[in-house]
């Protein structure tokens, strides 16, 4: 046997011996995740056999993927079942087909807050505050909004018959026809016939944009805008405001971001998890299609999540932009959505955290004594909101979004006192200041120190938890209350004492007659505990039984 033959053996033999090893391991680990459904597939067949009902082996299976997903305790992870995909994906897109309205659903019928852009249902006639009273014959009233709006959406071509009242009180019914729908992303301060107003300031070229999601389409859509104001001699200074932005697609927040950064590092990602030997993933700025120059101001709030944070923050941490507001959401979790097979639904899970090029984790755990998470704003840029001056800022800016038959009367979006007054909201009104001295000055102008974020954030996560614990005790104390209303008006019944299907029994008066009906006497009830402690010594005699 010459070396090369002696080599050959011994390599085999090192191969078989290693496969020896593994085989067996490999079997193993397979035995084990096979050994980890045993209880399960016991159960499930000892329910099948002998359980008192058939059951429904379709729910018992969601109830079983539910139990698991909400074991991980990750709000951000999710089973879609298979008749709820479509709505996922749309969400997901952006995309559907229908008829291009915004509509809100806590009113009695549905109730129209805009019709979109060049959308079916602003080319019927519908505009902010007409009711949609009935769908094909159905009534809207008091229906799931969910399920209105189904029978909203539909095939391309397809017509959908809509009884609509008008807001001069006229009913109209109007046919429209579906169409694929692309939902912006974008949007302006104010609308003027129809049309979106970027110019806040003519005179010092100051614009805004503003983002309500991440769609593949934003970069596209912001990067129109913005070349068509430099085109009009129109972008000295920018307000980008992603304040109750959720997020969305991981690449167009990137790609939002590269915008306005030639180089430097965006975003890089990684797992928290030991065992998994993932190297860390970075994103790096390119210098393409740069509007480099152009100072910026992010908005942001308490609900700007996950790409929103991913702009704010490799803006900031890049010294691209100034961001003003309050400290963000926290949510810097990767998802990762996978179809599950057989149509089975799909998957939403975690796979990694997000950190900003400074290395702050955006992801916030709650519930632990993590200190930082999320953006801050930038020094002396600071302005809280609580959700009272929310509402109030969403409903006085709403006159002016919307597609309406009268609109308001020329907006002075260039003084921050309009601002304050007209819309609500002092952080835009800030934002103008700052960057108004910005453009005339050539610098930021020096801003004051303020209380460090990190206990601002803490603050407000207390005012906001003792505002829902107010609230919830107020909704126990009517229950109470209601509760007390009930109880009376049972025992009265169960004493015989006909009443009416409504009935305030507050200070009510209980009058007492003899058998020849004689007032005996009459006393005022202050309270129900009051009453019921009058009725306990007295037995009343229902008028069809026994004597009188």
């Amino acid at each position: 046997m010459n070396i090369r033959q002696i080599i050959v053996s011994l390599l085999v033999g090192t191969l078989l011996c290693l496969l020896a090893i593994a085989v067996p391991r490999a079997i193993a680990v397979r035995n084990d995740g096979y050994r980890w459904f045993d209880p399960i597939v016991d159960i499930r067949g000892i329910i099948l056999s002998d359980y008192v009902k058939l059951p429904d082996e379709q729910q018992m299976q969601e109830a079983m993927i539910k139990a698991m997903i909400e074991s991980l305790d990750d709000p951000f992870c999710e089973y879609i079942r298979p008749e709820d995909q479509i709505h996922f994906r749309k969400n997901l897109s952006g995309n559907y087909v229908g008829i291009g309205a915004r509509i809100n659903g806590n009113a009695e019928y549905l109730k129209i807050i805009t019709p979109m852009e060049n959308s079916p249902a602003l080319e019927a006639g519908l505009l902010a505050g007409d009711e949609i009273l009935e769908i094909d014959g159905v009534t809207t009233k008091d229906q799931p909004v969910d399920d209105s709006i189904d029978k909203l959406l539909g095939e391309p071509g397809t017509e959908v018959v809509v009884l609509v009242r008008h807001v001069d009180g006229s009913e109209e019914e109007l046919v429209i026809t579906r169409q694929p729908i692309e939902t912006r992303s974008t949007f302006g301060l104010i609308r003027r016939d129809g049309e979106w107003m970027y110019s806040l300031d003519d005179d010092r070229n100051l614009a805004y944009i503003g983002l309500d999601n991440f769609t593949t389409r934003t970069p596209d859509e912001l990067e129109a805008i913005l070349r068509q104001l430099r085109l009009d001699d129109d972008l000295d200074g920018l307000i980008l405001d992603v304040r109750s932005n959720p997020g969305g697609a991981l690449t167009a927040a990137l790609e939002t971001a590269d915008l306005f950064i030639q180089d430097g590092r965006l975003l890089s990602i990684r797992s928290a998890r030991a065992d998994r030997k993932q190297k860390e993933r970075v994103f790096n700025a390119t210098a393409n299609g740069t509007f480099s120059d152009v100072p910026i101001i992010v908005l942001v709030d308490d609900r700007s999540a996950s790409a929103s944070e991913i702009v704010a923050g490799s803006l900031k941490d890049n010294e691209r932009a100034i961001v003003l507001g309050e400290r963000t959401y926290g949510k810097g979790s990767v998802q990762e959505v996978r179809e599950l097979e057989n149509d089975a639904g799909i998957l939403k899970f975690t796979t990694a955290y997000y950190y900003l090029p400074n290395g702050r984790s955006l992801h916030r755990i709650r519930g632990s004594e993590q200190v930082d998470w999320g953006v801050d704003p930038s020094t002396g840029c600071i302005v809280a909101e609580s959700n009272e001056e929310f509402s109030h800022r969403y409903a006085q800016r709403l006159p002016w979004t919307v597609i309406t038959r009268d609109e308001p009367d020329d907006p002075r979006s260039e003084d921050p006192t309009w601002i304050r007054d007209s819309m609500g909201d002092e952080a835009l009104a800030r934002a103008v200041e700052i960057l108004g001295q910005r453009v005339e000055s050539g610098d930021w102008p020096q801003l004051p120190e303020q209380e460090p974020p990190a206990e601002l954030a803490s603050r407000a996560t207390l005012e906001e938890a003792l505002d829902i614990r107010q609230r919830m005790i107020e909704r126990m104390v009517e229950l109470e209350e209601e509760i007390a209303t009930l109880q009376g008006r049972t025992e009265l019944i169960d004493h015989g004492v006909n009443l009416p299907e409504e009935i305030d029994l507050e200070e009510a008066t209980l009058v007492i007659h003899d058998r020849d009906g004689t007032v005996v006497g009459s006393w005022r009830i202050e309270e129900i505990e009051e009453l019921k402690r009058s009725l306990a010594p007295v037995r009343l005699v229902p008028a069809d039984e026994g004597e009188h």
